[in-house]
């Protein structure tokens, strides 16, 4: 691993194109199979959390939470989500509403299939993934004594022998998953500091000083440990975030934002039976370009949410935790691009932000604040937001890689976040959005496989529990 990552380091424009063309091979012929799959998830999931299986106890009847409850969904959602949120919370529903796909060109009201196509991407289907990466991580590790790594669902050995090959498939999908996500955060923050203060940055520069800022900032949170670092950040996002949320909505008129945020519900709820089993032939590539690609990025994120979430969730029944970690967030993210992508589908910038949007994705978010009194207030609390989501992001990865190598001292934490920063420089250097998207999914196709086969043994597990009692 060490050299393949040297390698991709060495020589990042040449290594990124080779994986950028394999992983559209991927895409191109797994896509039906992948949406299946997710799909399929959020099924098994459901079935689990209404069945007897839902009473049982992460840990034991007598475990108790180690998190309130607040503390407990603030660590969940930042580490699931954190800084895409903000980043594609204008510019995804602009996109969808400028280009639709072929299957909902004739759609009654655009503005809330828009929305509803962007809940698809990042509500059930995307929650469902990282509760089951969770709840098979947190089953064997909690109710069977077990490490809480991937290995783990497969042997309970303590020394897991070949499968520890699993532990390294979910260190490289955490890897180019965070990466990913990390670079594109470099480019909205630059984007919105460009814009509040007038400056324009030439060169790369700004980038790389921001990129190992924020590098620095990580890694000393994650020097603090879980219980100081990720938690108390955690805690400031989520604030924020509402904070946030909440100033924009008063802004915008409040009554407008939440019957945008129901009547798109709605048309998600109506539009979930037609995209969740079938690809339309007419839409293939809008449905591989998107979709797909959030699908598998999602895979490429449960190897470090699942384990992350695991570690925070002892002594919550099975029921809550599939409820608080697929429901909860999933709710949360139809209100967050309700009042800020429905606002500017309503608002009087939207075919500036949409021509803007088409141009570059960064430049929705920060255009749809000019049409607010406080601009740059706005943009300043959106740039720290984006700054703090991405260092949660990148603690709790760190964290995660630690465990599943089984070492998780401050040397070896440090040479994580090293690696974790080189990888992100080669992609800042690059500088294409749109390729950090198919670059973070890089290490989640072989993944796949791996968390259908978690998937059956936890199943397997529990229901000879049940069975035995």
């Amino acid at each position: 691993m060490a050299g393949f990552m040297a390698l991709l380091i060495s020589y990042p424009e040449y290594s990124i194109l080779l994986m950028s063309q394999a992983i559209q091979w991927a895409l191109d012929t797994f896509g039906l199979a992948l949406l299946c799959l997710s799909s399929g998830i959020i099924i098994v999931c459901s079935a689990i959390a209404v069945s007897p299986l839902g009473r049982i106890k992460l840990g034991g009847e007598g475990a108790q939470p180690e998190f309130g409850l607040f503390s407990w969904l603030a660590m969940l959602f930042a580490a699931g989500m954190g800084s895409g949120l903000i980043f594609w919370g204008v510019a995804e529903p602009i996109s969808h509403f400028a280009n639709p796909p072929a299957f909902v060109a004739d759609s009654q009201d655009l503005k809330d299939t828009a929305l509803a196509l962007t809940y698809f991407h990042w509500g059930l289907h995307a929650w469902a993934i990282y509760a089951l990466a969770g709840l098979a991580v947190a089953w064997f590790g909690f109710n069977r004594g077990r490490e809480l790594r991937i290995s783990a669902s497969f042997s309970g050995k303590p020394r897991p022998g070949a499968w520890v090959i699993l532990d390294w498939l979910a260190i490289i999908a955490i890897l180019f998953g965070v990466a990913g996500t990390f670079a594109n955060t470099i480019a909205l923050v630059q984007t919105g500091v460009e814009q509040s203060t007038s400056i324009t940055f030439e060169d790369s520069a700004f980038r790389y000083g921001l990129l190992v800022l924020i590098g620095l900032l990580f890694m000393a949170s994650s020097l603090t440990g879980l219980n100081r670092g990720i938690k108390y950040v955690s805690q400031f996002n989520l604030i924020l975030m509402i904070t946030l949320a909440l100033v924009v909505l008063m802004l915008s008129g409040s009554l407008n934002s939440l019957w945008i945020a129901l009547t798109s519900s709605v048309e998600y709820l109506k539009l979930l039976p037609q995209v969740s089993f079938s690809i339309a032939p007419e839409s293939k590539q809008w449905s591989i370009g998107w979709t797909v690609i959030y699908l598998v990025w999602w895979v490429a994120w449960a190897p470090f949410v699942g384990p992350f979430i695991a570690r925070i969730s002892k002594g919550r029944t099975v029921r809550q935790f599939l409820a608080c970690a697929i429901v909860v967030p999933t709710v949360a993210s139809i209100l967050w691009f309700s009042i800020f992508g429905g606002n500017a589908l309503i608002g009087g910038a939207t075919a500036a932000i949409s021509d803007a949007v088409s141009q570059d994705y960064t430049q929705g978010l920060f255009l749809f604040f000019d049409g607010f009194p406080l601009t740059q207030v706005l943009s300043f609390a959106a740039i720290i937001l984006l700054i703090t989501f991405v260092i949660t992001s990148a603690d709790s990865a760190v964290l995660v890689c630690g465990l599943l190598e089984g070492e998780n001292h401050l040397l070896n934490k440090l040479l994580w976040g090293l690696l974790l920063l080189a990888l992100s420089m080669a992609l800042v250097g690059i500088n294409d959005v749109d390729l950090n998207k198919q670059i973070a999914i890089a290490g989640a196709l072989p993944f796949t496989l791996v968390l259908v086969g978690q998937l059956i043994m936890m199943l397997k597990d529990m229901v000879t529990q049940v069975n035995s009692r």
